[in-house]
Order: C-alpha cells, then structure tokens, then sequence
C-alpha cells in the first residue's frame, strides 16, 4: 500500500502587480497553512516520505509549511513545474515516477488539476478541493508505477472551514 496526500495551496493574494507564478499567500492563506499542517501532523498516519510543490510561491509557502508541521527539513521539498502547468494526467505520471522506498508522497498544487486528480485516484474523494484542503488517499499498490484511476480510497479531507469554528 502506498499513501498518496494531495494539498491545494493555502488561499492567495490577487494583487494585480504580480504574475500568477508570483503570487504569495494572504493573511487567510498564512493562518490557515500552519493550521490545517498542524492537524494533519497530528493524525495518525505515516509522514510523507516526498514533498513536492509547485513551485509557484503560493504552493510552495504551504508546501513549507507542512514540512515545518512534520519535521522535514524545507530544503528536501521538490519543485516540479509540471505541477503548475499540468493537469490530472501529469499528476499521475508525477506519482508513478515517485522510488518505491517512498511509502507515502505529499503533492501540492493547483485546481483544478488538484480536484480532478483526487477524483480520478480515491474513492469518495471530494469533488472540489477548496483552499488549504488535503486528503489522503490510501492506494491499493505495491509500486508508485501501479497507480492509477480508482486505486486508492479516500480516507479523509481536511480542510480551513472544518478546522474554524462559525
């Protein structure tokens, strides 16, 4: 079995002077990153082995974050600019290219290729991953090379609005 988490960035800034690849977090998105990491680090369930973001600012402060959450050291996060620029199809290929002495990998990205990923790998998986969502789907593989469509189930989907009282 293999541990698949799939993290949308932490909400972002839409200030216009800036590219899209630029943008940074907003003060929800920097409240919500170390809060939801920290739930998530809290779970029972095993460390993510690899992180790798989008190296897009907004992705990765949250991928920072989460490593800050588990204890990973920020440098060990991998960039992947497929990440930014594909779509479910180059997530998939991403994870089938993951070592299988990896037992769980963490992705952080972009909708909606973030939501139809998740759709597409785990049972019941949300349908719509809003900001600062993660779930966790567990694969039904021995190696990485084996994931695939409806291979996995969605064991939960953590997300801002659940860790917030109203």
């Amino acid at each position: 079995m293999k541990t698949l988490y799939l993290a949308r960035h932490a909400k972002s800034d839409w200030n216009s002077n800036c590219s899209d690849f630029e943008r940074t977090l907003n003060e929800k998105g920097m409240n919500d990153a170390p809060l939801i990491a920290a739930a998530i680090a809290a779970k029972k369930g095993p460390k993510p082995d690899i992180l790798i973001s989008s190296p897009a600012k907004r992705a990765l402060s949250t991928a920072e974050a989460f490593a800050e959450a588990f204890g990973i050291g920020k440098e060990t996060i991998h960039m992947e600019m497929g990440i930014y620029h594909g779509g479910a199809d180059e997530l998939l290929e991403l994870a089938q290219s993951v070592p299988d002495s990896a037992e769980s990998l963490m992705l952080f990205g972009h909708n909606p290729a973030m939501s139809e990923f998740a759709n597409r790998m785990g049972r019941n998986a949300p349908h719509h991953l809003s900001p600062c969502s993660v779930v966790r789907i567990d694969l039904d593989v021995a190696e990485w090379k084996e994931a695939g469509k409806e291979k996995g189930e969605t064991l939960w989907h953590e997300h801002p609005e659940k860790n917030h009282d109203h």
